[in-house]
């Protein structure tokens, strides 16, 4: 059997495609199934230079997938069919653009005869997403002319490299007409040719920029300041900020760096900053005459309040080149970064006693905390953040949901050096079990997820994806009843309102959804449970939902009164 006979033609055009990803370093692909896709699946299937993962809901497999490229930096391919499936990818590109992970999306699709007609599955998929993709190519039907093969091997060629390059989402739209499946004996012909080409791929020319020089005047700046500060907000592999710690012994500056920073533990890191840096008398005497930004947009509330009260201070924004990050509008100076700056024999002229005082205002904070962060029934949001992460190893990654999670660790948690993660590009609470689990497979380490009862319940069809699970996944959800992020603004005082359309309590049975999906599920509602029942489930494989009944309007007081700590000016 050949390539050009008509019921091989689709599946051979997908495996030149699918051979020129794997010799561009592309790695997973996650599957959904579908009968359009066929020759796609197929082609991945007969390739074990693939690994393969199958997510029958789109939107959970995209965000898997994501999860997957968040960790190491190296695009994810997502295969479906036509139609709505490939609609449902939706959220997960827009959070991949914006967050500046690299994706692969290949849709199968009707041929354009079918389009415009009412054909069953059959909608406009071409540039679909519109703006929010990198690179976009609609591959055409299947043919055997060398140019266009060689046509449809240049587009997976630039479908990775834009995706790498520009920090986002490729997308490739397939046509097939029937027939899908080729004959058995030729698909394993193809499957024994793939296995001799992917013991060695073709190796790729290293390239790269060492480092990025700026001019005498920026440094002059730099090193005049007496009271700079680093800020880092949430980052990617891309970002290479491995130079944020020398620059800040440079300079002797604090950096706040919030977690999904990656930056490392250091004298010069600061914890409890979303507590103390609330107040504005607090902000008022850590004003800062110089602040250098890095990485996304700054999560916590404080950063970007202190960031305002300072919009008259110099404020120099370091930006990935594809991602113009400035949310608060108060950088004066932006710098696009392709590479790590270099930093030259400088020594600041900080005041000797700066660094000095954030670290003083630290260690208050923490004391102060520590004296509401007692066992109490009901438990409190931050009671539980504070004993996972005080338990916590170091080998473990931490995935925080969004709404209060991500914030909560900021203001409760000690996550100084530690590997987390964060979806904030779009920062919705779709997708985050699914991410979650990606980062598991990718990483292959322990990892947690600190999650609220809604984006769980957001989710549920994430947790189709356990299978895939070969490390310790433990799931904190901290079911305080409800959305009680909205309890920090206007609206909670509209009483009649509130509860309904904001709060929105739902009545569903978590450990029952536990069960149905073959999940192990263990329920706290004492503080006594929490670290003893975390180290057991740490150390199993597989996924875990460790479900914690805490009060909300106890975590709430307990929040206000963090955020209501007065430095000692004494």
């Amino acid at each position: 059997m050949q390539e050009n006979e008509p019921q091989n033609v689709a599946f051979y055009w997908s495996t030149l495609f699918v051979r020129s990803l794997f010799e561009e370093g592309v790695q997973h692909v996650v599957i959904s199934p579908g009968s359009r896709s066929t020759p796609l699946t197929l082609a991945f299937s007969a390739h074990s230079g693939f690994t393969k993962h199958i997510g029958i809901d789109e939107r959970s497999a995209a965000f898997m997938a994501l999860g997957m490229a968040k960790s190491s930096g190296i695009p994810t391919a997502l295969v479906c069919t036509s139609g709505t499936a490939l609609a449902n990818y939706f959220p997960a590109v827009v959070e991949a653009t914006q967050s500046g992970t690299p994706l692969i999306i290949l849709s199968a699709d009707r041929p354009s005869h079918y389009r415009g007609l009412g054909s069953s599955q059959t909608i406009d998929q071409l540039k679909i997403f519109g703006n929010y993709t990198v690179f976009f190519h609609d591959a055409g039907e299947p043919d055997g002319n060398d140019r266009s093969q060689k046509r449809l091997q240049l587009a997976a060629a630039q479908a990775v490299q834009e995706a790498i390059a520009k920090s986002g989402v490729a997308h490739i739209n397939f046509p097939f007409s029937k027939p899908f499946e080729p004959d058995i004996r030729f698909l394993k012909q193809v499957e024994l040719e793939n296995k001799k080409r992917s013991r060695k791929p073709s190796p790729k020319y290293a390239q790269g920029i060492s480092s990025f020089e700026m001019g005498r005047i920026f440094w002059s700046d730099l090193i005049s300041a007496e009271k700079p500060v680093i800020i880092v907000g949430p980052t990617t592999p891309a970002d290479r900020l491995e130079f944020v710690t020398p620059l800040a012994r440079a300079l002797e500056a604090p950096i706040i760096a919030e977690p999904g920073s990656q930056v490392p533990s250091s004298r010069h890191t600061i914890q409890g900053f979303d507590g103390f840096m609330k107040n504005p008398d607090n902000s008022e005497m850590l004003k800062a005459d110089l602040i250098m930004r890095f990485g996304q947009q700054p999560v916590s509330k404080a950063v970007n309040q202190y960031l305002d009260r300072c919009k008259e201070v110099m404020q120099i924004s370091f930006m990935n080149p594809n991602n113009w990050i400035d949310g608060s509008l108060t950088s004066h100076k932006q710098i696009s970064l392709n590479a790590p700056l270099h930093i030259p024999e400088i020594t600041g002229a900080a005041d000797k006693n700066w660094l000095k005082k954030w670290k003083k205002v630290e260690k208050e904070f923490k004391t102060f905390r520590e004296g509401y962060l007692h066992p109490s029934t009901p438990i409190t949001d931050g009671y539980v953040f504070s004993k996972i992460t005080e338990t916590q190893s170091k080998n473990a990654f931490t995935m925080l949901s969004n709404s209060f999670p991500v914030r909560d660790m900021s203001l409760f948690g000690e996550f100084d050096g530690k590997d987390i993660h964060v979806n904030r590009g779009a920062a919705g609470i779709d997708g985050i079990i699914s991410t979650t689990i990606g980062l598991s497979v990718s990483t292959e380490k322990p990892g947690i997820l600190m999650i609220g009862d809604i984006a769980f319940l957001h989710d549920t069809n994430g947790l189709l994806l356990a299978k895939e699970v070969n490390q310790p996944l433990v799931i904190v959800v901290l079911n305080n009843g409800g959305g009680t992020i909205f309890r920090m603004l206007p609206v909670h005082k509209i009483k009649d309102k509130y509860n309904a359309y904001f709060e929105t309590p739902q009545k569903a049975k978590i450990a029952t959804l536990c069960r149905a999906h073959n999940i192990d599920h263990t329920l706290i509602s004492r503080p006594e449970q929490i670290i003893p029942t975390f180290d057991k489930l740490i150390e199993r494989k597989g996924v875990h939902v460790m479900e914690c009944i805490t009060g909300a309007d106890e975590s709430m007081s307990q929040r206000h009164a963090l955020w209501n700590f007065k430095i000692n000016r004494s």
